[in-house]
């Protein structure tokens, strides 16, 4: 019997201090309780989110639509007035933020019903458009629609204040403002494709430049009371996005604008929310392409017009792209060579490629001159791969410019022979003459070409 203990002293001797003090730290946890109370707040959260968003699409109370608001209205106040009550009275800071989070998340739902009702009476776009019966708020007078409006901001905008005071005071007043008029922009009376689309780009680049410049050097907002309350600012603009495509039918322009928003989203705010350099560059891959190809479809609705000649497509296309490149090249994590090589290539693919479709002597002007700057900038920048496309485009236009001279000159006469025979001549004196230095001047230039980056 006293080996038997001996061993137990031992094995809880030999126990790790630190699996040990897991152990215990864990097993406090869930005495406490913590983890329980943690995903009953989430699941709580969930539940609420849910219901408020279903209210806009299921008619639960009964009643007319001005009924179902102010229901929808009060439940917002009551989540506000159970954030102070647990607050104050429970001094209980989790449940209070939990519930002013979810005041921020219904607020835009909130937003969302008074823009139907005002769009049901005041629309800009003619006659009301049909929607299905779950999704339809009609206000029975202009009036009506009117007080609604003004009433739900005016109970709406300081209840969103006191929210962000709780979650983000030293920032509140400029969260506050800012998803205001994020929210306000759901109240325009519109549903027209490409109004939608100007106005969710403003909306943001507004959120992005407040982001780049403001939210991401404050160590404050790092916190997930900060990453709340920045990410509540983008819900609106996101209905906005949803309702155009969902119920209405989006233009290709509405789609380009869409992807526009999302490569600004991508390439200038997402890289700010990690240190990572290679997450930091994926994003912004991510968002060049989404860029890349919002330009071309954009330029596909250019081409249906009469503004730019068929015969130029392609330059018409490709070009901005390679400016569009650049641009980004410039603003890019590291030094941007990437973008920049990107850019040459397509400008000089893009000259080739309407030299080859639409043969001709202006075009091939053209294309040699967007070679050369190329071939320039390869040179100042010291990058190969720039350099060498270049180089391929100078060679590929001035080929085709003797190809047409040739076309035009005939060999078949004793006078054309002998100008060729001259012009050979000529050409191997000035060569035997300045052999040493054209020499030295392909070797150094060789030379410095290997030291360059790709």
């Amino acid at each position: 019997m006293k080996n038997r203990e001996d061993e137990l002293m031992f094995e809880v001797e030999v126990l790790d201090p630190e699996e040990s003090s897991s152990v215990t730290t864990e097993s406090k946890k869930w005495l406490n309780g913590q983890s329980i109370l943690r995903l009953l707040r989430s699941v709580g959260a969930l539940i609420v989110v849910v219901s408020a968003a279903t209210f806009l699409f299921k008619h639960w109370t009964p009643g007319s639509d001005l009924q179902r608001y102010l229901f929808l209205l009060g439940f917002t106040a009551i989540l506000s007035a159970g954030g102070l009550f647990c607050g104050l009275f429970l001094k209980e800071s989790k449940g209070a933020r939990t519930l002013l989070g979810l005041t921020l998340a219904v607020t835009p739902i909130n937003f969302a019903v008074m823009s139907a009702l005002l769009y049901s009476r005041f629309s800009w776009d003619g006659p009301f458009t049909r929607l299905p019966e779950y999704a339809t708020w009609v206000a029975s007078s202009s009036t009506m629609a009117m007080a609604a409006t003004v009433g739900g901001v005016a109970l709406l905008a300081p209840l969103a204040h006191f929210s962000f005071m709780a979650l983000a005071r030293k920032h509140a007043k400029l969260f506050s403002v800012i998803f205001l008029m994020t929210n306000g922009a759901l109240l325009l009376p519109t549903r027209q494709p490409n109004t939608i689309a100007l106005v969710f780009l403003a909306l943001v680049i507004c959120l992005v430049v407040s982001e780049v410049r403001y939210f991401t050097k404050e160590m404050t907002l790092r916190t997930p009371d900060g990453f709340l309350s920045r990410g509540i600012l983008w819900v609106p603009a996101l209905i906005i996005a949803g309702r155009s495509c969902y119920f209405y039918a989006p233009s290709q322009l509405f789609g380009s604008v869409v992807l526009a928003g999302l490569a600004c989203l991508s390439f200038l705010m997402l890289p700010q929310l990690t240190t990572k350099e290679r997450w930091q560059k994926a994003f912004q891959g991510c968002g060049a392409a989404l860029a890349g190809i919002a330009w071309l479809n954009t330029a596909e609705v250019f081409f249906h017009s009469s503004f730019i000649s068929y015969r130029y497509e392609f330059l018409a296309a490709l070009l901005p792209l390679a400016s569009l490149l650049l641009l980004l090249g410039r603003y890019a994590e590291g030094n941007g060579n990437t973008y920049r090589r990107l850019a040459a290539i397509i400008a000089v693919g893009g000259g080739l490629i309407n030299l080859m479709v639409y043969p001709g002597f202006a075009m091939g002007l053209i294309c040699l001159a967007l070679a050369a700057i190329t071939v320039v900038a390869g040179y100042v920048l010291e990058q190969k791969i720039i350099f060498a496309s270049g180089i391929l485009g100078c060679l590929v236009a001035i080929g085709y410019q003797f190809k047409i001279l040739f076309s035009h000159f005939s060999l078949g006469s004793w006078s054309s022979l002998m100008v060729v025979g001259v012009l050979i001549i000529v050409s191997a004196s000035v060569i035997e003459r300045h052999s040493g230095k054209l020499r030295e001047k392909l070797v150094q230039g060789h030379s410095n070409f290997k030291g360059w980056g790709k």
